[in-house]
């Protein structure tokens, strides 16, 4: 009897990641005749990841080991069911097999390190119970300098999944596009910074807001955006966050008193605090009336800019039809209540309903805003828009 054969009814529970969006899917995996299959508990067949190419991300003593398709992959599959590991371990022989990379043992220690720092920060009960508070006093350039040590992190971690180092988007029609789409909201006179928006070079559907002004559109969100009024629901919510100085508390509670002293006191990268600040904004779970308070934000700075919010809902909408109320979802809305009701909501804060409006950029600038990652001009989607005539 092959290997195969003694495992073909074989099953075990894991968690999957599609390497496009920022939430995990939870699934049933078996063999199949030349691969590992990955199903959803409805037992529609997700994907076939084979057996020959199959690759292990930590080591065998791992309880949750992490598996992907092939070297590089940014899909991902977390399994801690030991006798499924052990049968993997057993028709994959090269499962933990990976070229020496050199950089990534210096890397290795580098994390290592900073994972020490990071658990001697969280230990500070205090920090949750300060951090809000402690926000609104960090000079607006330490802030800023925080938002661009975080950038930097991010772009790091992003890169360990083997895809290279994510860029922060640069052709220049396209940041003349989405600075004119910022100007529109006009955050700015809120703020204690100029704002600065970029998008970064990733297909994860996801945007983030950083200390000090800073925020992050991923190339995935514009790819899946129909027009550009969805694009700039996006941004006036995460302008929320900044307004409110979400993702520097977000920060301040993940680094603990260390990060807190070196922000006041002008040391903002040790590399510890800058660790934990940037998982504290790339997984943001913001509290609810955090995240009530940047939804009427938007809503305010999209009304104010003449622009309806209905784009925004159906943004959600088309989410939720796609991706189902829990999967797939944009990070901004991970802790949110569910999408139908906040595009429910989003629908109802509408002042400027199916008046003609002027749109949030011109075709031009918005093929220029979909290519800015290519240097190209893609092809471009307009469902749903007004336009003045």
């Amino acid at each position: 009897m092959t290997a195969l054969a003694k495992y073909a009814k074989l099953e075990a529970e894991a968690r999957y990641f599609d390497g496009l969006s920022a939430q995990p899917r939870d699934v049933v995996i078996c063999f199949g005749e030349r691969s590992l299959v990955i199903m959803g508990f409805n037992d529609v067949v997700i994907a076939h990841w084979p057996l020959a190419s199959l690759r292990a991300v930590g080591l065998r003593r791992d309880s949750a080991v992490q598996l992907m398709p092939q070297q590089g992959s940014d899909e991902r599959l977390t399994l801690s069911d030991r006798r499924m590991l052990s049968a993997i371990g057993e028709v994959c022989p090269d499962l933990h097999h990976r070229p020496v990379d050199r950089k990534g043992v210096r890397r290795a220690f580098l994390w290592a390190g900073a994972a020490v720092g990071s658990l001697a920060l969280i230990v500070f009960v205090l920090v949750p119970m300060l951090a809000g508070q402690l926000a609104l006093m960090i000079p607006p350039e330490r802030e800023q300098q925080l938002g661009d040590a975080v950038v930097e992190q991010l772009q790091t971690l992003l890169s360990l999944g083997g895809g290279g180092r994510p860029a922060i988007c640069d052709t220049p029609s396209g940041v003349a596009a989405l600075d004119r789409m910022a100007a529109r909201l006009n955050a700015d006179p809120r703020l204690p910074y100029p704002l600065r928006v970029g998008v970064l070079d990733h297909g994860m559907l996801n945007a983030i807001a950083l200390p000090g002004g800073r925020i992050l559109i991923f190339r995935g969100l514009l790819e899946a955006a129909g027009n550009p009024e969805e694009v700039a629901g996006v941004l006036a919510h995460e302008i929320g966050h900044v307004v409110s100085h979400d993702p520097t508390r977000a920060a301040l509670r993940a680094a603990g008193t260390a990060g807190i002293l070196g922000l006041l006191l002008g040391d903002v990268f040790g590399a510890s605090i800058v660790v934990v600040a940037t998982d504290a904004v790339l997984n943001a779970s913001y509290q609810r009336d955090a995240e009530i308070r940047a939804d009427e934000t938007a809503y305010s700075l999209l009304a104010e800019a003449g622009l309806p919010s209905r784009p925004f809902a159906d943004f959600f909408a088309k989410l939720r039809k796609k991706y189902g109320e829990t999967e797939g979802i944009l990070k901004l809305v991970a802790s949110h209540p569910g999408l139908e009701g906040r595009a429910e909501r989003a629908a109802a804060a509408d002042l400027i309903g199916d008046s003609t409006y002027e749109p949030a950029l011109n075709d031009q600038d918005w093929i220029a805003l979909r290519g800015i990652c290519q240097g190209g001009l893609p092809t471009v989607r307009r469902g749903g828009r007004k336009q003045k005539q």
